[in-house]
């Protein structure tokens, strides 16, 4: 481990992660060493820099700081990116992240949707980032797996142990399946209350945006969302019953402009994933090819007797790869002529 990374890891454990005063003291001094050689006269001589780097090791969590190349780039727009990140696991590239969040008291249903969005989203490409919460998180969690893809989960704790316990499983198949275990808290470090909301700026952060699914007025999924506004990142919110109370939250952000989705694919279609999907899923001809080449150069919709002058194509065949164009969703026809499909 780096000697920054040994000392900030001390500093971290010291001030037991208070924020601001970790800041004060990276501005103050410019490295974390000089910091540790301040906050080390007045702290617990139980904190040794060489032995907790050590335990660390032993746990196989990397700690990897703000300034290091490997930092995510999306927590480095935030207002207030972690110092430091632990990471259990392996962290993915992050193209495509999506946050699921909602309440630990979700309904059967709203549970089977953020199972269902979490696959699909995961299918597609895109990593789904939560909090391995009771309820929706975990849903969201088990449907990125169930998907074949990579999920990661942002605990409110050290991540020597894992919270909820029931939760324990779960944690292991996100690592056993390529995820991550993320945590701005060192080793031996519980979860307490203002933690969870400290956390949830983290899965905002690291997520392009953030589908909320069941958040009551006042919920930790609200704070998550108005982190995700604050960010300028995307929101989406799933409505429910007008008078169920673990929708008012989500409700009130569509109000205030969150968009609403009812299906994994209108998602994608705000990533401009849609369209990539279809055409690595397509088989598609070299002829069929050739027709989709000439209708993304052209400027405007084409009649069929213009794709045969240009395609070459016998007339009944041009025809024929048309329609099966459009059954493969990469076409539509317009009044106009026909023309691609764009997410």
């Amino acid at each position: 481990m780096e000697r920054e990374a040994i000392f900030y890891n001390a500093t971290n454990i010291a001030l037991q992660s208070q924020y601001k005063e970790l800041k004060k003291l990276k501005d103050t001094y410019g490295s974390w060493e000089k910091a540790w050689a301040t906050v080390s006269q007045t702290t617990d001589p139980k904190i040794d820099p060489e032995k907790n780097a050590a335990a660390l090791e032993t746990a196989g969590v990397e700690l990897i700081l703000f300034d290091e190349d490997r930092y995510p780039a999306l927590l480095t727009e935030t207002s207030l990116p972690p110092l430091g990140l632990y990471i259990k696991g392996t962290l993915p590239p992050l193209e495509y992240p999506v946050g699921i969040v909602g309440t630990r008291k979700a309904t059967t249903e709203g549970k089977e949707l953020a199972r269902e969005f979490g696959k699909v989203l995961a299918e597609a490409g895109c990593v789904v980032i939560s909090g391995l919460a009771l309820g929706v998180d975990a849903a969201g969690h088990r449907g990125a797996l169930e998907g074949h893809g990579i999920t990661v989960a942002v605990l409110a704790n050290g991540l020597d142990h894992i919270y909820p316990a029931t939760n324990a499983r779960l944690a292991e198949d996100i690592l056993k399946d390529g995820g991550a275990l993320i945590s701005e808290y060192p080793l031996g470090s519980p979860s307490l209350p203002y933690r969870f909301l400290e956390r949830n700026r983290i899965i905002s952060g690291l997520s392009r945006g953030i589908l909320i699914i069941e958040a009551p007025a006042r919920s930790g999924t609200i704070a998550t969302a108005r982190f995700a506004l604050e960010e300028n990142r995307d929101v989406f919110v799933l409505p429910g019953p007008a008078r169920h109370p673990n929708f008012a939250g989500s409700h009130e952000l569509l109000k205030q402009g969150a968009s609403l989705v009812t299906v994994p694919e209108d998602i994608l279609q705000a990533f401009g994933l849609e369209t990539k999907k279809r055409m690595e899923n397509a088989d598609i001809s070299p002829e069929e090819t050739a027709i989709l080449d000439i209708l993304r150069q052209s400027t405007t919709p084409l009649a069929i007797d213009k794709i045969i002058e240009l395609s070459h194509l016998q007339a009944p065949m041009a025809n024929q790869l048309v329609s099966f164009l459009i059954t493969k969703g990469l076409i539509e026809e317009t009044e106009f002529g026909y023309t691609t499909i764009q997410s």
